[in-house]
């Protein structure tokens, strides 16, 4: 009897029952559904949940200083100065009467020359996109005579920008979802932990691949988000003139790609006065925290005595006493 090829037997088994109908009848889909349902309700309601959380945790962190803020009364012939930007105003790493707009406003006033009061709205996270949406809120609320803006870095971090979190493998994503909090910590966790995952020794937040450079070893800047800063941070300007209030601008101390010329030609473009902070002790990681970008106790100090010492020599500053608040 002749033999049988080896594996025929097996291969013809294989190929039967694979186009042999498949009988569902024993399948129970009513408890299949159910299972589903409730497997989906949990992740739906586990997604609220973090979402609630997200938003109350930043209600918590900003709720302390809005209350020192709605405490401050006005009196006659103070000058208010409104700081906006983001974790570097905000105070990022240090107490809150560290922060250089807490420290500005006690220099001001330990000179004796007036009476100043400095509101600090940074949050930690903002883009320039983020600041015009609440400008002219802010205008109203604190009626400033000055205005000092610092943002800038947020909107070159693929992370945090808010062009980059509307698009998602190409296809553009709503505004009604680009804005939840826990569609943003997903953008953070994709860029910071999947796409980035090596720390700089010059500090975790410019930690991008090695991709982002050039053959010649130089950055490559995507021209779309310094433009949208470029016009966002005109449109600050002018909601800030129109209230009656003036505006300075300045730089960080680690002012990294294309950030520092943009800034420069923001200022020259619009008339803002301009104080570049980079100067030799900016050098010394001995003014920052751990992350070597934001400012320790010493780098706020520092950061008030260069603004302070620019709004002297600018004549940033009232002559005389004040009426009222800019309106």
């Amino acid at each position: 009897m002749p033999s049988r090829p080896r594996g025929t037997h097996s291969q013809a088994m294989g190929w039967k029952v694979l186009f042999e109908p498949v009988d569902f009848s024993g399948i129970r889909w009513r408890a299949l559904l159910k299972r589903a349902a409730f497997e989906a309700s949990f992740v739906f309601l586990l997604f609220v949940a973090t979402e609630i959380s997200l938003r109350l945790a930043g209600l918590l962190i900003l709720a302390p200083r809005q209350i020192v803020d709605l405490a401050r009364v006005p009196t006659e012939g103070e000058f208010r100065i409104l700081a906006i930007g983001e974790s570097t105003t905000f105070g990022l790493g240090v107490k809150r009467e560290e922060a250089y707009p807490e420290v500005l406003g006690r220099m001001l006033n330990e000179e004796g020359k007036g009476s100043f009061v400095v509101f600090n709205t940074g949050v930690p996270g903002q883009t320039s996109t983020s600041i015009l949406r609440n400008i002219r809120y802010q205008m109203e609320k604190y009626h400033p005579h000055l205005v000092i803006c610092l943002f800038g870095a947020n909107d070159l971090n693929e992370a945090l920008n808010d062009m980059s979190s509307r698009r998602l493998f190409g296809f553009h994503v709503p505004d009604s979802i680009a804005d939840l909090r826990t569609y943003r910590l997903a953008c953070v966790f994709r860029d910071y932990v999947l796409l980035h995952p090596e720390i700089k020794p010059e500090g975790a937040w410019i930690a991008v691949d090695e991709s982002q450079k050039s053959p010649s070893g130089e950055w490559i800047q995507n021209i779309s988000f310094l433009d949208q800063l470029e016009l966002n941070y005109k449109s600050i300007l002018e909601v800030i003139r129109d209230s009656g209030a003036r505006a300075m601008m300045l730089s960080y101390f680690r002012c990294y790609y294309a950030l520092a010329p943009k800034l420069k030609e923001i200022s020259e473009e619009t008339g803002t006065p301009y104080l570049d902070m980079r100067t030799d002790k900016t050098d010394s990681l001995d003014i920052f925290t751990e992350d070597a970008f934001h400012p320790n106790q010493e780098g706020h100090r520092l950061m008030a005595e260069q603004i302070l010492a620019f709004l002297k020599a600018n004549q940033l500053l009232p002559e005389t006493s004040l009426t009222s608040p800019a309106r």
